[in-house]
């Protein structure tokens, strides 16, 4: 399955040098979730005013959009270790989007567990 992600965050967030590791698709490769003709995609979202939290399915393309949104000024006062948990765990709890798109025919539970995985292999969670 092709899940990707990008980002719409501040600079002084530190946010830019965790999402450059994370490399999210990593985790989803060659994997088969119900319905390996959709993609999703989500955007992380860091910033200094509010933003409407936005999610879509583009049925032309077969992708899944959705914002991940992180408090700004939790986030830029946060050590990087903590960063990397409150990443990780907003990421697995965004995938319950799959609740409201049901159509799909995708195994939430299977993606949610691969996520929680990779990022445990990675040391940003226990």
């Amino acid at each position: 399955m092709e899940i990707r992600n990008s980002s719409d965050i501040i600079e002084d967030s530190g946010l830019s040098p965790l999402l450059f590791d994370m490399n999210i698709g990593r985790a989803f490769i060659n994997k088969n979730y119900g319905n390996n003709e959709v993609k999703l995609s989500f955007v992380i979202n860091c910033l200094d005013f509010n933003v409407k939290n936005r999610k879509r399915f583009d049925s032309k393309e077969s992708v899944l959009y959705w914002d991940v949104i992180l408090d700004y000024n939790e986030i830029k006062s946060t050590p990087t270790e903590l960063k990397k948990a409150i990443l990780a765990n907003s990421i697995i709890d965004s995938f319950d989007i799959l609740d409201k798109y049901k159509k799909l025919n995708l195994d939430k539970v299977a993606i949610k567990e691969d996520a929680k995985k990779y990022f445990k292999g990675m040391g940003w969670i226990e």
